[in-house]
Parts: C-alpha cells; sequence; structure tokens
C-alpha cells in the first residue's frame, strides 16, 4: 500500500533557478485548479465563470505542464465532459493516489461505490485510500468484502495481511494473509516474492 516517487532531473545552468522556479509555479496551479476541480463536481450545482488568459504560457511552465499533470488535465476535460462516467471517475482515483492525495482520491472513489459496489478494483483502491487517510477499520471492512465474494484474490489478501501486520498489530493473521498469497496461483511472482520477505521479516516496533 505503498507509492513510488521518482527522482526529479537535476538542473543545470545559469537559469537553472529560474526554469525550477516557474516549474514549480506551474505545479501549484495546478494544484489549485485539481482543488477547484474536485470542489466544483461536489458542488455540480454551483456554476463557476473563469476569464480566458491573455498571452502564451512561459515556456518552463509549459514544459512544467506536460508529462503525468497533461494527463490529469486531459482525464479532467474527459470528467467535465461526462462527469458521471465510472470508469473516469476510477481513473481520477488512481491518478490522485499516484499523486499522494488520498483525500481527493476518495471523492471519487465515492461515486464509483455508488454504481459499483462489488467492483473489486474499486474497493482495492478504497481500502487503500482508506489506510492512507488513517481509518485502518475502513480499509480492513474493504478487504474483507472482497474476500467475501472471492476468497482467492490476492490483491486484498495481501493488502489485508500488510493491514495486520503495520496496523492492526496482528502478526497471527498476517502470517496467515502472506502464507496465502505465497501459495496463490494466481499471485503474480513479485507479489508473491514480497509477501515472502513480508513473512521473514518483523513490523517495526
Amino acid at each position: 500500500m505503498t507509492t513510488e516517487k521518482s527522482a526529479a532531473p537535476n538542473a543545470t545552468g545559469p537559469n537553472a533557478s529560474g526554469r525550477m522556479v516557474l516549474a514549480f509555479v506551474a505545479f501549484l496551479l495546478l494544484v489549485l485548479f485539481i482543488g477547484s476541480f474536485v470542489y466544483r463536481m461536489e458542488r455540480p450545482s454551483l456554476e463557476v465563470h473563469q476569464k480566458k488568459s491573455q498571452g502564451a504560457m512561459p515556456g518552463a511552465m509549459q514544459e512544467a505542464m506536460n508529462g503525468p499533470m497533461k494527463e490529469v488535465l486531459a482525464l479532467m476535460q474527459k470528467l467535465q465532459e461526462n462527469p458521471d462516467d465510472p470508469g473516469l471517475q476510477l481513473a481520477m482515483a488512481e491518478k490522485f493516489m499516484a499523486m499522494g492525495s488520498f483525500d481527493r482520491a476518495k471523492v471519487f472513489l465515492d461515486k464509483v461505490a455508488k454504481v459499483r459496489p462489488d467492483d473489486p478494483d474499486v474497493q482495492n483502491a478504497m481500502g487503500v485510500t482508506l489506510y492512507n487517510l488513517k481509518d485502518p477499520d475502513g480499509a480492513k471492512a474493504a478487504f474483507e468484502a472482497i474476500l467475501t465474494r472471492d476468497a482467492g484474490d490476492y490483491r486484498a489478501r495481501f493488502n489485508l495481511a500488510l493491514l495486520y501486520k503495520y496496523a492492526l498489530n496482528d502478526p497471527a493473521k498476517a502470517a496467515e494473509g502472506f502464507k496465502a498469497v505465497v501459495a496463490s496461483d494466481k499471485a503474480d511472482p513479485e507479489t508473491r516474492a514480497t509477501a515472502q520477505k513480508e513473512l521473514e521479516t518483523k513490523a517495526p516496533q
């Protein structure tokens, strides 16, 4: 239940600091835009008027808006056109989870859960999100709901074992879950290897 952080490339040259500042400003603008977007999604009856900006975006800022940020903005545009599309809502939730913004991810997961209450992808994402929002009991309920319908779901079994080990202080149940993942013929090699490693290490005190 972790997210990976990518290292930022080193900036060199006399204008490096300026480019970094502009890139950072662009990132802050994106965060503000995301906050405004989520606010509108939660309150669709409100109408927002916005003036068009004049002039082109500086090169460094334009560059900062490419890549993952560009993907987020493109997804937002699709959601504005189809706000009730559960596939788009789940994709947006996953983007926010990757960014570590779990409170915003939950906004979209709550919407998807209303139309896809038994979807294991939705419930698994909800469990990870609730764990990161310091709600281990809610996360436990989400993972257990998946396993009630499909006892062989190794993702839910693995995440529940992690929850028992690191949040619920129940090493016996954690070990039981990890052993089940190691023995599962559905689990991918990486998850199986990680489960084996978890079996061999103790949780920090």
